[in-house]
């Protein structure tokens, strides 16, 4: 490296690659203010300065560019070694306050040095800066020059040549911008500068020989600064405070030593600088850091988590802010060593941690540290939990002095989070319980689906079965006829009557399960139900059957038909008896029940509310799961074949369903067999049967019109009626009956069948009845009501019902009871008469039969031969439209259900194409089936049914 002259270079620190355009430029303008311009980086100037000829090569001017980071420690540096250059900090104009700042008040950097801002000015400072210390090098040169330059003389030549140094010196010292003042060894003035007078305001005649002591800009700190010039130090800085005119004034007064060759001192040389300004500018800039150090503190105290900052090695705690207080409950923190004033841990002591992070210099960061606060005496200790982190602080040279502590307190969000985890474990427990439920809901759903399917396939299974009924019944009807003669045979066939009679019972049976059954329920209080029950569970059951009845308190009353539930209880009773094999106890428990909606949930098949309980328990063998899902399927049974029909629980089923009710069997092989139904509970207050009469059974003289469609039936009726002494109307069809009944004729009780043919139905003629006599009772009988009176499944409102087959004290009773229980008539009865619709016939009408089953096909056809009518067959509604477009006939008789073309269809059609055809709707679903007004013929049907039909239709 090239070293320039003393005082005559400019040397520019700049750091690595960093803002190289604006170095380069600085450069450029240093180079047109000094003969040599060095550009070096931090490290190049540190070896420098370490040379040993490093004060030889003080250059004039040391530029610190923007790029430094910590140009005030370089400075420092520089300044040991070199006290004469000019030392300029550039930094952008924004940040010249904020460096300012970071000096402080005595950057310890001399007198000559400056801040300026990288700006157009930047040049017109560097050639002041150049200038400055180049005059101060010329007028150093230039006295040691003529000093040097003196001869030797004798003791008065050497008096001039001091003299002579002593004018130099006062020139250079007068030209001097600074107040320059010579102190001798007494302290006594020796010069004082013009600039001291123009400071001062005191003439250099008048300072002159006056002890120093005794100046007004004089204080104790120069005499402490004399005193170490004494000790030997080369110079003292020192900063005072001068009242002129009772203002302030700053003064930075360098103290110089003076020495002659042997080093002792023999003055002391005053340079004094008016720093007025700078100290304003200080002071302001001392009053803003104050602020901004109180507005700092404020943000520290405030900070919503907790702070605190740790010294040395030992960890004492050097500051802490306000939410460390509150953690650790109290002020007592400040000097103590952080094992003592910081919260314990649950994981390790903390002063282990802090050793660590001090060792290692490495962080440490903790998140949901388990901690016990407060540590103060005679508190409490919780548990809370914290997210903190351990940061080493590093001094300007990289040493650690401290570990700076902060963190937050996050016991809120880790007990949310716990509780959250809880919630989340429950409701999962809850998922899983209602997952099980759905599954149980499910499988009792798949139950219910299954049960309604089977249900819906009984009446499927009833169609076919009267179908078959029809042929057989029909064909022993004709065979009947033909052997009248022979008794031995006639008693065989009506012995096949009589099973045919069965099946149709077993029909029925399968239509109850169904729930077509007609219900008529009423207020029931089941513990009188039961109670009345007694005699007859006890004669059913047996002498070695216990019977136990538990009724609860305050039992409510439920709304239920009572003789179908005593049939229900009678079947389920007779059911555990059978499992009891060898005896047991048969329990009847009565009791309030509240289904809720989980449970109705889970079932899937009933409605929460209020029910009335009525389980009935046994201890017999009962019976496994697999057996248990099957119980209410109509034919399934688990007793032996032949000893029973399967239909007793599945009735029991439809009953319960039908009731608005439900219904759950609970079974473990071994342990006995529990029923319960559930009936609905009725706010209604309980209503008690009427009793029937009791005793021989007696008749009346009461006028009866019987309306029964069926001959054999109604001749039946009509004798035992005629046998209790009741004068007795008869009429084939509800037609004929409004005839008899609009006469004028006293009747007091109409008993007709639900089901009759004819446009007129019999509700219909129930309620005309009622308005013509006002008095007068209806009765309906009826082995199968379908909707005809029975809506819901159950009879509507005011309707009195005698199901078939009924025996005769069974009539005689409930006529009895509901003559009784009207108000009495004023007009007098007739006690006999008959009334007959004659109905006449065509001879040898065309009929045309449509009929999928070739047997019935040929039995209808055969039996329409034997009654005197030309009969033609179609097994389908093609071959009847076909046969209808060639041939004319009176009376379409068809089958509801065929392949393809339905009857119903085919009615539609024939109609139209002949035009006054009737139509007559053959089903084994009943009598209803058809469109209103057209009549239905349910199979079975007999041959007078037949007969009587198609008389009423060619009348």
């Amino acid at each position: 490296m090239t070293v320039a002259a003393p005082l005559q270079s400019i040397i520019i620190v700049a750091t690595g690659e960093a803002e190289r355009d604006r170095i380069d430029d600085i450069h450029a303008l240093a180079r047109r203010h000094a003969s040599e311009t060095h550009l070096l980086s931090e490290q190049a100037l540190a070896d420098w300065l370490g040379r040993a000829d490093a004060v030889e090569i003080e250059p004039a001017v040391l530029v610190f560019a923007p790029s430094l980071e910590r140009p005030a420690g370089l400075a420092r540096t520089a300044r040991q070694r070199w006290s004469r250059c000019e030392l300029l900090f550039v930094r952008e104009p924004s940040t010249l306050a904020d460096f300012r700042r970071q000096l402080g008040m005595a950057p310890m950097l001399g007198i000559h040095w400056a801040v300026v801002p990288d700006d157009d000015t930047l040049e017109d400072v560097l050639a002041l800066a150049s200038q400055t210390a180049r005059r101060r090098a010329r007028l150093r040169t230039t006295l040691d020059t003529a000093n040097l330059s003196l001869p030797a003389r004798p003791d008065s030549q050497t008096q001039k040549r001091q003299a002579m140094a002593d004018h130099y010196l006062a020139s250079f010292i007068d030209f001097a911008q600074e107040a320059m003042v010579g102190l001798d060894a007494g302290q006594q003035v020796m010069f004082w500068s013009a600039g001291a007078e123009e400071l001062f305001g005191l003439p250099s005649a008048a300072a002159v020989g006056q002890d120093v002591r005794d100046l007004h800009f004089w204080n104790p700190d120069l005499d402490e600064a004399l005193r170490a010039l004494s000790a030997g130090k080369r110079s003292v800085l020192v900063e005072s405070t001068w009242l002129q005119d009772a203002q302030p004034i700053a003064l930075e007064i360098l103290c110089s030593a003076v020495r002659d060759e042997t080093q002792a001192l023999i003055g002391v040389s005053l340079t004094i600088r008016d720093v007025s300004a700078i100290a304003t500018q200080r002071s302001a800039h001392q009053a803003e850091l104050q602020a901004e150090r109180q507005y700092l503190y404020q943000l520290f105290q405030q900070a919503p988590g907790f702070v605190a900052v740790t010294q040395g090695p030992r960890h004492l705690v050097e500051l802490a802010n306000r939410a460390f207080y509150q953690l650790v409950g109290h002020r007592d923190v400040i000097g103590r060593p952080a094992g003592e004033a910081f919260p314990e841990m649950e994981s390790q002591p903390v002063r282990d941690l802090l050793d660590r992070v001090y060792a290692t210099r490495r962080p440490f960061v903790g998140r949901g540290v388990a901690v016990h606060a407060p540590r103060a005496r005679q508190a409490a200790r919780q548990l809370r939990y914290v997210d903190f982190v351990f940061q080493p602080v590093l001094s300007e040279h990289g040493l650690i002095t401290g570990i700076f502590c902060q963190g937050h307190d996050v016991t809120a969000q880790r007990l949310a989070q716990e509780q959250l985890q809880r919630s989340e474990e429950h409701l999962q427990a809850l998922v899983d319980q209602r997952t099980c439920e759905l599954e149980r809901s499910q499988q009792a759903l798949h139950q219910s689906q299954k049960l309604e399917a089977i249900g819906k396939l009984t009446g499927g299974v009833a169609h076919d079965f009267n179908n078959v009924l029809q042929i057989i019944g029909a064909n022993l009807q004709l065979v009947r006829a033909a052997v009248s003669q022979d008794e031995r045979l006639g008693g065989r066939i009506d012995l096949a009557s009589a099973a045919v009679e069965r099946g149709a019972k077993l029909s029925s049976q399968l239509l109850a399960f169904a729930r077509r059954q007609p219900l008529s329920p009423a207020p029931t209080n089941l513990a009188r139900l039961l109670r009345d029950m007694d005699g007859l569970l006890r004669r059913a059951l047996g002498e070695y059957v216990e019977i136990e009845t538990v009724v609860a308190g305050g039992l409510w009353t439920t709304l239920v038909d009572p003789n179908q539930l005593e049939n229900v209880v009678l079947n389920l009773a007779i059911n555990a008896r059978d499992a009891m094999r060898g005896g047991g106890r048969l329990t009847l428990e009565l009791s309030n029940a509240m289904l809720d909606d989980e449970y109705a949930q889970a079932a899937g098949d009933v409605t929460p509310g209020q029910y009335v309980l009525l389980a009935v328990s046994d201890t017999g063998i009962g019976m496994s799961a697999e057996v248990a899902e099957r119980v209410f399927e109509p034919f399934f049974t688990t007793k032996p074949e032949g000893e029973g029909t399967g239909l007793g629980l599945s009735m029991a089923y439809g009953f319960a369903k039908q009731s608005g009710g439900h219904i759950r069997l609970y079974s473990e092989v071994g342990h006995g067999t529990t029923v319960k139904v559930y009936l609905p509970r009725t706010l209604q207050a309980e209503r008690a049967p009427a009793p029937l009469p009791s005793g021989p059974i007696t008749g009346g003289n009461e006028t009866v019109l019987v309306v029964e469609d069926d001959l054999a039936v109604q001749a039946t009726v009509v004798d035992q009626l005629s046998s209790l002494g009741y004068g007795v109307l008869r009429a084939n069809d509800a037609q004929s009956a409004l005839s008899i009944l609009q006469s004028g004729l006293a009747i007091d009780l109409l008993f007709t069948d639900v089901v009759m043919p004819g446009p007129l139905r019999s509700p219909e003629l129930a309620r005309q009845a009622q308005q013509l006599l006002p008095n007068i009772v209806v009765l309906f009988t009826s082995g199968y009501t379908q909707n005809a009176i029975v809506h819901g499944g159950r009879l509507d409102p005011g309707v009195e019902l005698i199901s078939k087959p009924y025996r005769l004290e069974q009539l005689a009773r409930k006529l009895r009871h509901l003559l009784a229980s009207r108000p009495q008539r004023q007009q007098p009865s007739i006690s006999s008469g008959v009334f007959e619709a004659v109905a006449s016939t065509a001879t040898s009408p065309q009929v045309l039969v449509v009929e999928d089953e070739p047997a019935i096909l040929e039995m209808t056809c055969e039996m329409l031969d034997v009654l005197g009518h030309q009969a033609t067959g179609a097994a389908d509604a093609e071959t009847a439209l076909q046969l209808l477009g060639r041939q004319r006939f009176e009376i379409l008789l068809t089958d509801v259900t065929l392949p393809g073309q339905s009857g119903l269809e085919l009615a539609a059609q024939a109609r139209d194409m002949q035009p006054g055809l009737k139509v007559v709707y053959v089903s084994g679903y009943g009598a209803t089936v058809g469109e209103p007004g057209t009549p239905t013929l349910a199979k079975p049907f007999s041959m007078q049914q037949l007969e009587e039909l198609l008389g009423h239709l060619l009348a």
